[in-house]
């Protein structure tokens, strides 16, 4: 069509200068001249333009291959400096996205590594324990083994349980069903499963605060988040001690505050909720996932947890805004 348009501009334009000739030499001439410098000023940014286009064709290429970074500052104002632009976004946007992904790739890879690690521990020494089973054993040596092979059943199915909720966090695969609970309620289960571990080792839960207001969370996964807190405060509180949990409703947010004697290095607070962080006060036994599923399930309802230490006491504060 522009080409078609083209043609009969400069028929046009022949006729014109033709007519011209024929009654005026000079307006003639006149006119063709502005003629001319009309066409030669068209033919340039024809030619400026297709330039342009096999540059930014050429750069393209170069962005798609990941050698080059685009300079749109080289382009005027207009319609191919938009353009230019709007190239330049997109390949910024597929960028990025290539670095998330394999951003992903590496975080999976060292995920598979640490979960291998993990589980192999206690496979290992279930098929020793299997295989010592099989010899000709006094009977308080076999009970003494199968004990053994029944706590480590135990702990590997508690770690793989914990590895699938953190599959399920990391997917965001979890719905929170949102409602009122109070204080009272969340913390009696959360300390529920703990009772006993916390007995044998002379232990004792305080538990004060506005017991009676209420949250607005998922009463099941906020409890299990500080279920795993009071686990934590009581693994690394000394022998009869006392581990303290608070609620209170406060003017800007709702605070749920664990506190257990003993403190914690400077050096290790940073890293106390990255999974599979073992500090060098942890046991033997230990994981190190728990703390790292209360920051999940916790941020994913809008809250924030943090540890705080001093001299003989340490406090995890989980804090819910209002």
């Amino acid at each position: 069509m522009k080409r078609w348009l083209a043609g009969f501009a400069v028929l046009a334009a022949g006729y014109a200068v033709y007519i011209s000739f024929r009654w005026d030499m000079r307006a003639g001439m006149l006119l063709a001249g502005i003629l001319i410098l009309i066409a030669s000023v068209w033919a340039v940014e024809q030619y400026r333009r297709r330039r342009v286009i096999r540059e930014l064709s050429t750069q393209l290429r170069r962005l798609l291959s990941g050698s080059e970074v685009m300079d749109i500052t080289q382009y005027e104002e207009g319609e191919l400096a938009a353009l230019s632009a709007d190239i330049y976004k997109v390949m910024v946007a597929f960028r990025e996205q290539a670095a998330t992904l394999q951003g992903e790739k590496l975080w999976l890879a060292d995920a598979i590594s640490d979960i291998s690690h993990q589980l192999k521990t206690p496979i290992t020494s279930m098929l020793m324990l299997t295989d010592l089973l099989k010899k000709d054993l006094s009977e308080e040596r076999r009970s003494q083994f199968i004990r053994q092979l029944s706590s480590q059943s135990v702990r590997l199915q508690w770690l793989v349980q914990s590895l699938l909720t953190l599959s399920k966090l990391d997917a965001q695969a979890i719905v929170y069903q949102l409602a009122p609970v109070t204080y009272r309620d969340l913390i009696e289960k959360a300390g529920e499963p703990l009772l006993i571990a916390m007995e044998l080792k002379g232990q004792r839960l305080e538990v004060t605060g506005d017991l009676d207001s209420s949250l607005q969370v998922d009463r099941n996964w906020t409890a299990e988040a500080i279920g795993n807190v009071i686990k934590n405060a009581s693994e690394h509180g000394p022998r009869d001690s006392v581990i303290r949990v608070e609620g209170s409703d406060r003017p800007m947010s709702r605070v749920i505050e664990v506190t257990n004697s003993g403190d914690i290095p400077a050096n290790e607070l940073p890293h106390l909720f990255t999974r599979f962080y073992r500090g060098s006060q942890a046991a033997t036994d230990s994981v190190g996932i728990g703390l790292a599923i209360s920051q999940a399930i916790i941020q994913q309802q809008g809250g924030q947890i943090e540890a705080l230490s001093r001299e003989g006491e340490t406090t995890f504060c989980i804090r819910f805004p209002k």
